[in-house]
């Protein structure tokens, strides 16, 4: 939940994310601010403090805050009015939701993947879209499997679990990110039956979006929720 988010004017957001009932700090929570049209004004990560400082260049449209983190439940603020000059303090209470040991448990929320899948293409990434995605996700028995139906451009996928997912341009590891976090490490342990969408990052884009912890490219990876707008079509 945001605090203090009703009709206050808001340039510069800092505050804390925390666990709901625990109220132990959420470290490498990935915050964003985006437009009601789906665009991204700003995007930082907390500490190990769970601590936050977002600049946001709304142009005094209005826009909402997200947290999300791999094991948390996406929390979507309330619409906030952005001043030029004004500072509002903001704290996140976000409940825990547990991984299934095979597989990544799906954190999305609807709303919220409608507006990932929006950026996604306004920012110019390779997407396969929900509807790529659905028309075989239940044929495949394996994530790798998925990546390979798709065609997978630009990455090379190796047989063996303990590799990772490579750049055919430059043979290096890739980051993969789920729900907006990198993951370190080898191929992730993902339900293919949970993925919203994905899309490929170049080095540049990964960089720009990620940091140096993408600094060969990027998988993006985003699980669905019951409620999904492609779900629904199909029912």
């Amino acid at each position: 939940m945001l605090l203090g988010a009703g009709n206050v004017d808001a340039q510069i957001l800092r505050g804390t994310a925390r666990t709901q009932g625990s109220d132990r700090p959420i470290e490498n929570a990935r915050i964003t601010a985006l437009l009601t049209d789906g665009r991204g004004v700003g995007a930082t990560t907390t500490d190990d403090r769970g601590r936050f400082h977002l600049r946001v260049s709304s142009s005094g449209a209005p826009f909402v805050v997200t947290v999300t983190r791999l094991g948390m439940r996406p929390t979507t603020s309330n619409s906030i009015m952005a001043g030029e000059r004004d500072t509002l303090d903001v704290d996140f209470n976000v409940h825990e939701e547990g991984i299934v040991t095979d597989t990544m448990k799906v954190v999305a929320a609807p709303r919220l993947n409608e507006i990932r899948l929006q950026e996604a293409k306004r920012r110019g990434w390779k997407v396969f879209s929900p509807i790529e995605i659905a028309e075989t996700r239940e044929r495949v028995n394996s994530f790798e499997d998925l990546l390979r139906s798709t065609g997978y451009p630009g990455l090379i996928i190796s047989p063996r679990r303990d590799d990772c997912i490579r750049s055919t341009r430059l043979n290096r590891c890739i980051t993969v990110v789920v729900d907006g976090v990198p993951l370190s490490g080898t191929n992730p342990l993902i339900n293919p039956r949970d993925v919203y969408f994905m899309a490929v990052l170049s080095p540049s884009q990964a960089q720009l979006q990620f940091g140096e912890r993408a600094f060969y490219g990027a998988l993006v990876v985003y699980t669905r929720a019951y409620g999904d707008k492609y779900e629904r079509d199909r029912h």
